[in-house]
């Protein structure tokens, strides 16, 4: 994401994982300055869902959405991840 010249990737924590975790992802539009708000929510569940941090982009940006799994290099147990389906739609 370009910001004041430079590229910038911003994290945040959302919940406790699980076996199995879901993620959600939630998307609005400011109607003050038209920037794009991203929120992620997980669960262990599928029924409670924990609120995590929101992602601001530039009204105007073009947003793009990816599944990616990350873990640390040399961790024991090495992390896993396998994503079951990927559903997008609009409310």
């Amino acid at each position: 994401m370009p910001y004041t010249g430079g590229l910038s990737y911003g994290g945040t924590i959302v919940g406790p994982p699980a076996q199995t975790t879901w993620l959600r992802l939630t998307h609005r539009l400011d109607p003050a300055n038209g920037e794009h708000e991203l929120r992620a929510w997980s669960s262990r569940d599928g029924r409670r869902w924990v609120k995590g941090g929101v992602w601001t982009l530039p009204a105007g940006a073009d947003v793009r959405v990816g599944l990616i799994s990350q873990g640390r290099t040399g961790s024991d147990p090495a992390a896993h991840a396998s994503f079951d389906y990927l559903r997008v739609f609009r409310g």
